[in-house]
């Protein structure tokens, strides 16, 4: 039957919102005349005009072609029939009910009256359990009492498009008085034929009241409110912070989408309706631009409790694994959330967005890739020496001068054998070795001992091994290596000599008191003296109880939990260096750099040219968990060593080089050995260093080494000693309805970092 004129019209007139709150298609309000799909945030429907826009795709029309590229995810080349007959379907619901699309968004009440003994159950439960046990990783037990209360239903199969599908999870939405007032609806099987992005069907059922949404309470459940984008989400992050939201008292809110006012919106009808005395606000949303967006809102406005008159903290929760809490609970063990401030949350937000505008209005990038920098190396200037006689003093003065003479001698000898990591790969891979021993010698001193003795492995002062009942053997040679500083009171004499106060004559130290000779306070390194095990009386049972425990070795064990503290541990450090790690949602930004000899980069350090404050470290999101330390330690040498600020301009090669050299060391410390090729690596990098002719390899070197130690100290002082401890059962503290009786927590050590 031919459509007439009229009723060509008519269909024109058909709201692109309205089909959406018809079909349940999740949307967020921008503005009043704009809409934002969930799923894809660039679709923008512009009400007035009732038209859109796909701003990634460029596709853009009206209601017909919403529903074939948009809903059905057609192509140019497909038939548009079944996004018609979809159009004719809405049509005719529309005509049935009376409804005056004229006026149907006058105000926000849904026109669509939703009644919940209208959707259709089953009694059976075993397509939800199976859905959110297997496919969604939820404890068995937290199911079945979802199931049991009510708090979860298994839907009757249902037909959408041209299939029909298998059972689905509901969820019902509660208001403040406990009143059903809408539903989720979550498909149970993979389709992603039809629904590209998630792989499963998602919906919202028509006219559900959007002031609140799918919400569990805990405890009291009206001290704090904690918002997430999804049921799976609420339920994933309850399962992990349990106990947390008791002792809270809290109420979790799925909002199915980012609308962060509808959190607000549910606040002030709990503290109208019930004399709620909410006084902290949690945003749980994706740790992914949408969700920081999204959480930007809290960051705009100060908000208080109408009952208490007491301000309303507002707080970041992100997940440390994944994108959302459901994938951080499948990738286990239970973790807990990484807490931010609404401050970090509006940085982070602004560095996702200037590393998604890779250029600036000039053509040019605005973040340079630091390690990439061209800048030319800079000559090392030397200090001469100088030829000054001294003056004569009491024979303790003298010599200790000889002895100062003689070890300087001694070092600087030592130091002249450093162009030998230039050319032998092997000689330097010792140094490494050595340094990643955990002994915690500063650079300098490492170097030292390595140019004395190859062979040198645990090291004391003759005191120190006598302490311990060790003895070292008659007529050994120490090695020379630098003590701790101290600063001396030190007199300047008419010439510019440098006298210790102690080693002054009276008449110099009248001569200073009289202020008529400079007196400063000078830092001194002594020379102190220290001898290796081998030279020694020490036995083989003895050595067990002297060696550095490393905090944890992954040699042994790469447990998951190892894994994990390794790398929140790192990120503590990161943290401490203020150089935020985003290791979600810069994959893209990261593809785009230039490929290494190793293939595609699996990081970066960048920083900003018109800010340097503003740094930060990139990881692609699928890297393995032992490539996200090494590649971590790797960028974290690059934040020390090679910011803008830092006078280090050496070439890109170089750079390079410093990072792989402190990355060895600190990977090594960790137990994660380099493998059979590491020679291989580490000959590429002394070739860098052999091409530097003229420069200070010494320093280059010293520099690594250094960035690597405070590290892997760093690591010592906030591992633990790398003993499994095993999972405890922990009573909750107050069972509910909902409550999973008992549950396995490991002992994991949670952090407050920020990342990305």
């Amino acid at each position: 039957m031919a459509i007439s004129k009229e009723e060509r019209a008519q269909l024109k007139l058909l709201p692109i919102r309205g089909y959406c709150d018809w079909k349940g298609i999740p949307y967020t309000t921008d503005t009043p005349t704009e809409l934002r799909m969930v799923d894809h945030d660039s679709l923008v429907v512009r009400t007035k005009l009732n038209r859109f826009v796909w701003n990634s795709t460029g596709v853009k029309g009206d209601l017909v072609d919403f529903i074939h590229y948009y809903e059905l995810g057609k192509s140019d080349g497909d038939s548009k029939g079944p996004a018609i007959k979809n159009q004719l379907a809405y049509a005719r619901f529309v005509k049935g009910e009376n409804i005056d699309v004229s006026k149907l968004y006058e105000d926000n009440t849904p026109r669509y009256k939703f009644d919940y003994d209208k959707v259709f159950k089953t009694q059976e439960t075993n397509v939800a359990k199976d859905y959110l046990v297997n496919q969604r990783k939820l404890n068995p037990q937290f199911v079945d009492n979802l199931l049991k209360s009510g708090a979860v239903v298994q839907g009757s199969r249902y037909r959408e498009g041209d299939k029909l599908h298998q059972n689905p999870v509901i969820f019902p939405w509660k208001d403040v008085n406990g009143k059903i007032v809408g539903a989720d609806r979550q498909g149970t099987e993979q389709d992603f034929e039809h629904y590209k992005k998630r792989g499963t069907s998602k919906k919202i059922f028509a006219g559900s009241d959007t002031s609140t949404g799918y919400n569990l309470s805990f405890g009291s459940g009206d001290k704090t409110l904690i918002l997430f984008e999804s049921p799976i989400d609420l339920l994933s992050y309850a399962q992990q912070n349990h106990q947390d939201m008791l002792k809270s008292n809290a109420t979790l809110l799925s909002v199915s989408g980012t609308d962060a006012k509808r959190g607000l919106q549910y606040l002030n009808d709990a503290v109208a309706a019930k004399q709620a005395k909410f006084n902290k606000i949690i945003v749980a949303f994706d740790n992914d631009v949408a969700g920081f967006k999204a959480a930007d809102y809290f960051n705009q406005f100060t908000f208080k409790n109408a009952i208490t008159g007491e301000s309303i903290e507002i707080e970041r929760h992100i997940p440390y694994t994944g994108k959302d809490w459901n994938e951080q609970l499948k990738a286990g063990p239970l973790l807990g959330p990484r807490v931010i401030s609404m401050h970090d949350n509006a940085k982070r937000l602004d560095a996702l967005k200037k590393l998604a505008v890779q250029e600036t209005q000039t053509g040019k990038p605005d973040y340079v890739d630091v390690k990439m920098s061209t800048i030319q190396p800079v000559k090392e200037v030397s200090d001469t020496e100088s030829n000054k006689q001294t003056n004569k003093r009491r024979s303790k003065a003298d010599r200790r001068k000889e002895n100062a003479l003689k070890n300087k001698q001694i070092i600087q000898e030592a130091m002249g054998k450093v162009a030998k990591y230039q050319q032998d790969p092997a000689e330097l891979k010792k140094l490494l070795d050595f340094t990643a021993t955990g002994l915690n010698y500063s650079a300098r001193n490492s170097m030292l001992i390595q140019l004395q003795n190859p062979k040198a492995t645990l090291l004391k002062g003759y005191k120190q091994w006598s302490a311990d009942g060790i003895q070292v053997n008659k007529g050994e040679k120490g090695i020379k290596i630098f003590g701790a500083p101290t600063n001396l009171k030190t007199i300047i004499a008419e010439n510019g000599e440098k006298i210790r106060w102690s080693d002054a004559t009276p008449e110099q130290k009248q001569l200073a008191n009289n202020k008529q000779l400079e007196v400063r306070s000078v830092k001194h390194y002594p020379v102190e003296t220290v001898f290796d095990v081998r030279q020694t009386n020490a036995t083989a049972a003895q050595l067990p109880s002297m060696l550095p425990n490393r905090p944890i070795d992954l040699a042994t064990d790469k447990s998951p939990k190892h894994l994990d503290a390794a790398y929140k541990t790192l990120l503590k450090f990161a943290d401490k260096l203020k150089v935020p790690v985003i290791d979600q949602g810069v994959d893209e930004q990261i593809a785009k750099r230039p490929m290494t000899w190793q293939g595609q980069a699996k990081g970066a350090f960048v920083q900003s040219k018109t800010n340097k404050d503003e740094k930060y470290i990139l990881l692609r999101s699928d890297l393995t968990p032992t490539d996200k330390i090494h590649t971590l330690a790797h960028e974290i040498a690059h934040a020390q060593l090679h910011s803008l600020q830092s006078q280090n301009n050496w070439p890109t090669a170089i750079k390079e080089t410093q990072a792989e050299l402190s990355s060895y060391v600190i990977t090594k410390n960790l137990g994660i050995e380099p493998g059979e090729k590491s020679v291989d690596y580490i000959a590429g990098w002394s070739k860098n260093l052999k091409a530097l002719e003229g420069q200070n390899t010494g320093k280059i070197i010293s520099q690594a080494l250094k960035a690597s130690t405070d590290v892997t100290q760093y690591l010592s002082d906030n591992l633990s000693n790398g003993e499994v401890r095993q999972p405890k059962t922990t009573k909750l503290l107050k069972p509910d309805k909902l409550a999973v009786v008992e549950q396995n927590y490991q002992a994991i050590n949670q952090t407050n970092t920020r990342h990305m």
